[in-house]
């Protein structure tokens, strides 16, 4: 997957000019978290998380009266709380590589650009939803198989043709290495198999079964 399969397209807006109240009324009726900021000639300048509105709102133990808050917020605007130079991406740019530079940064969204225009923005939601679309395999029932697997060529081969010779067919599948540096944790979720016969092939190609359920079985509740 790529950015622009994950970017929200068309992001809103507002200009270096937008007052702070203007802004933070925007966000919390877009239910937005963060806007990008363009200056007057139309270019990306800067960007605004809803922390940098929070952040230059009043203390509610200020002295000031309501009316003295509301003139110097109405004096403060986006040029002087957004975060500039803003970091961007392109719509091209592998989804993996953009989340690994979202954790490095410590940053919440990247503003997406094709040639030198704002074509959309990237944020820590999508990633979210992304990588729970890549693994959950929709809503299908099936099997949700984690194995442990020597790393060498041929082991997802073998996988694929254990599940498909017993009736099934993967419909997601990741890897994660293993701290000793020659296994490897294998997530695959199928649909259709035999769970008992895939078992036993797995067990006779010598392949560490660590857990094996129906897919969407886990339990949630709300504690008191």
């Amino acid at each position: 997957m790529f950015v622009q399969d994950a970017m929200t397209v068309n992001p809103i807006t507002v200009t270096v000019d937008a007052t702070l109240p203007d802004i933070a009324r925007l966000m919390h009726d877009k239910k937005i978290r963060r806007v990008p900021v363009m200056d007057k000639n139309g270019n990306l300048t800067g960007i605004i998380s809803d922390r940098d509105v929070r952040e230059n709102m009043p203390s509610p133990a200020t002295t000031l009266s309501k009316w003295e808050i509301n003139t110097l917020l109405d004096k403060l605007t986006a040029a002087e709380i957004m975060t500039s130079p803003v970091l961007v991406t392109a719509p091209d740019c592998p989804l993996e590589e953009a989340a690994r530079v979202l954790l490095e940064r410590k940053i919440g969204a990247l503003p997406v650009v094709r040639d030198g225009e704002l074509v959309g923005i990237v944020t820590e939601t999508d990633f979210f939803r992304a990588f729970v679309d890549m693994l959950s395999g929709g809503d299908v029932p099936g099997l949700r198989f984690v194995l442990r697997v020597e790393r060498h060529k041929g082991i997802l081969a073998t996988l694929a043709n254990i599940i498909n010779e017993n009736g099934g067919g993967i419909i997601a599948i990741a890897t994660e290495n293993d701290a000793d540096g020659t296994h490897k944790k294998v997530l695959v979720k199928e649909e259709g198999a035999d769970a008992a016969a895939v078992r036993k092939a797995l067990a006779e190609a010598d392949i560490d079964v660590l857990d094996v359920r129906e897919r969407r079985t886990c339990g949630f509740n709300t504690l008191p």
